[in-house]
């Protein structure tokens, strides 16, 4: 059972304000009758007050709230401040401090993104305003600048200060317009809510916290955008700035729901998790990844046809049964005592089986601090327990490991752009740029030679899987298995025309056989030309060759010829063709079959950024050590240490690669995990050295790769390359 604890009342708060500090309520004693004791009249507070909520729906609990002033200078007395279970937060201001204040808050877990407000102006003294912190407020501070970048009012004082205080309040005007009817639908009167003076508890599911519990605010085409997720079918539509903007749609639930129903996946597992690894998954066969049986507290989350009244489908994720889906964690002792985020809804359709479904985002931290999540799909089963929750987690129901999402990478030559104008001999080397995309992600086979370690037997026979969709090429994208001594678990592109190879005349064809090797599963959309100034927000037409060329050494780039259009070196792609949420189909060839021997399907959750968006994305900087092992002159070795700098409002690194590549051929390193609190991790290479790198020789390259821990369904990277 979920505790819930209450934010004080509004008037309790005005009263601690007033009284400058705790009032304590007199306790009555045993039976006289007597009068109460008469409460203290309250001194009037010294300092002008500002209060709010942080939250997204649920609340941002234990999270670092700081508010800074016009002049980019701590605007509270009492900073840092925490807010409490409830998300509610208080900052007694100083005297000097001046608006326009920007709020920002952080959560030390990392497990909810950085989200920022903009209060325009200073409460009087003595008195209090509002000024609540929530996905939405977080876009209207992207409405106040050029480049979309919420964080923007924060690195720049002289843009805060520059906040116009009718504009802003005429941006919440026009959100107010577009979300009357959702508020109306949630108990709030529109003609009294301001999304960022209106009060409200976090976390109560009522009100407007009822609102933002089903209002996504995404960055569709580099700009937010505001669906509802209780309305899947309709668009997402722009979110107003000084103009107006279309409405959200309202609800289209048509069964009596309430989110609390799913949170089901919060207590079911941290009622699991706080069993003992040994007790609640005794016996392990670590050799296959099964599990003998798991505690009883780990058994009431899942679906299992037939072991509750009227559940009649079994769990199935990504091709694997529950046991080995969830073994890592169910072994680890690392997640006794893990504790669960109220689940995060996605997505909420109703089947033609006329039950309920769910896309629900579930993030947790172990006891190390370590953050992870895994979106899953529960189905609601009316009649299947005798009180509370009727939902059950089912999985994607694919019989494959395969995904599709939105990818960014940030991408740095570290050979001197004076050497690359001066010379024709690294023409082909990539320069530096922010990149944007999808990223394909398919189980490697054991056909591979590599060792399928999730036990799933479904991936062994696969030889080439084709994938179609929005933003991939009309004929669609065949992807291989890479040479069987590279250390990674995906399959990789091979070419970008459809054409699956015929085995029953030549062996198998593996991505990544071409010289120096491309292994990616990173199909390129847009670039920009630099990551510095001007640059990283002009896109870089792309490709600039012809279309043999590019159907032979960048398969793994958009390209006109690709979508049956003229090659122009002026083209780019147009990211409204991919929304999120579009659907794209896998179709697998397993051992030398031409035709399609299973097909299944799989969406994007979220949006594809614009290249020329990204530089607005907050990233960790690697250290001048690591740089020196991607420049000139850098020597063999077998280990390379990644290093960085944790930037606060980026997303933890997750894990970290090193590549190479040779005359010889290719040398990698596994993919290796990152603790928390680590910075550094040394990379060791498989099977051989990492060859010596300098600008005498365009035959050796060297690149270094930290990946964020993203837990919106995204993937995030960044490299820095030599060659």
């Amino acid at each position: 059972m979920k505790i819930q604890l209450p934010r004080q009342s509004a008037l309790l708060s005005i009263a601690a304000a007033l009284s400058g500090a705790l009032i304590l309520a007199a306790c009555g004693g045993g039976g006289g009758g007597g009068q109460p004791t008469p409460e203290p009249t309250p001194a009037p507070t010294s300092s002008a007050v500002i209060i709010g909520t942080a939250a997204y729906g649920a609340a941002v609990a234990n999270a670092t709230i700081r508010i800074t002033d016009r002049t980019g200078a701590s605007a509270c007395t009492n900073d840092p401040i925490t807010t409490d279970a409830s998300g509610a937060y208080r900052c007694s201001l100083s005297a000097a401090s001046q608006a326009p204040f920007a709020v920002l808050v952080t959560d030390p877990d990392n497990l909810v993104n950085p989200m920022i407000s903009i209060l325009s102006t200073k409460p009087a003294t003595g008195s209090e305003t509002t000024a609540n912190v929530t996905p939405l407020t977080t876009a209207i501070a992207a409405q106040l600048d050029t480049n979309k970048d919420p964080f923007a009012l924060i690195k720049d004082p002289a843009a805060l200060a520059n906040v116009s205080v009718s504009t802003l309040n005429t941006i919440k005007a026009n959100v107010i317009q577009q979300l009357a009817s959702v508020l109306t639908d949630a108990g709030v009167d529109p003609a009294t809510f301001d999304p960022i003076s209106t009060p409200f508890t976090g976390g109560n599911r009522t009100g407007v916290d009822k609102m933002l519990d089903q209002v996504r605010v995404t960055f569709d085409n580099g700009a937010p955008q505001l669906s509802n997720v209780l309305n899947p079918g309709a668009p997402s539509v722009p979110m107003a700035g000084i103009t107006t903007a279309p409405a959200v749609a309202v609800s289209a639930v048509t069964t009596t729901f309430t989110l609390a129903e799913l949170d089901f996946a919060k207590t079911e597992l941290e009622r699991c998790f706080a069993v003992p690894a040994a007790t609640r998954a005794p016996n392990p066969d670590t050799t296959n990844r099964l599990l003998n049986g798991v505690a009883t507290e780990c058994q009431d989350f899942v679906a299992s046809a037939g072991d509750a009244p009227n559940v009649n489908i079994d769990f199935l994720h990504n091709g694997y049964a529950p046991e080995a889906y969830f073994y890592g964690l169910l072994t680890s002792s690392d997640m006794d005592g893990a504790k669960v985020s109220l689940p995060e809804l996605l997505r909420y359709t109703t089947r033609s089986d006329g039950r309920d479904e769910a896309l629900i985002n579930i993030k947790f931290r172990d006891k190390n601090g370590y953050i992870d999540n895994r979106i899953l799909t529960a189905k609601k089963f009316p009649g299947s327990r005798t009180s509370g929750t009727q939902w059950w987690l089912i999985g994607n129901q694919r019989s494959y490991d395969a995904f599709i999402r939105s990818s960014v990478r940030q991408r740095e030559q570290m050979i001197s752009q004076s050497v690359l104008d001066s010379t024709t001999t690294f023409n082909n080397a990539a320069r530096s740029r922010f990149e944007t995309g999808l990223e394909i992600f398919i189980q490697r086979p054991n056909n591979g030679g590599t060792v399928n370690f999730n036990n799933n037997p479904n991936g062994n026979g696969i030889r080439y899987v084709r994938v179609k969709g929005p933003g991939l090429p009309t004929a669609g994208l065949v992807y291989a298995d890479v040479a069987a001594n590279l250390p990674q678990s995906w399959m990789g592109i091979l070419n970008a025309t459809g054409t699956i190879p015929n085995d029953t005349t030549s062996t198998q064809q593996f991505a990544g056989m071409n010289g120096v090797g491309v292994t990616s599963n990173i199909f390129n959309i847009q670039r920009t030309q630099g990551i510095t100034g001007t640059q990283a927000f002009t896109i870089r037409p792309n490709p600039n060759q012809s279309a043999a060329n590019q159907a032979a050494n960048t398969p793994q780039w958009a390209h006109p010829a690709m979508y049956g259009a003229a090659p122009s070196n002026t083209w780019t792609f147009d990211l409204s063709q991919a929304p999120v949420w579009s659907l794209y189909n896998f179709e697998v060839f397993n051992g030398t079959s031409t035709v399609a021997n299973t097909t299944f399907t799989a969406r994007i959750v979220t949006p594809i950024m614009p290249a020329a968006f990204a530089a607005t994305q907050q990233w960790n900087a690697f250290t001048a050590a690591s740089r020196a092992l991607v420049s000139d002159g850098a020597v063999a070795t077998s280990s390379v240490d990644i290093a960085w700098t944790q930037n606060t409002l980026a997303e933890r690194i997750g894990s970290i690669n090193a590549y190479s590549f040779s005359s010889s051929g290719l040398i990698n390193s596994s993919s290796l995990n990152v603790p928390k609190g680590t910075f550094i991790r040394n990379a060791p290479a498989v099977g051989g050295q990492f060859p010596a790198i300098s600008i005498s020789n365009n035959q050796n390259g060297r690149t270094l790769q930290i990946r964020h821990s993203m837990l919106d369904g995204s993937y995030k990277d960044h490299m820095i390359q030599f060659n």
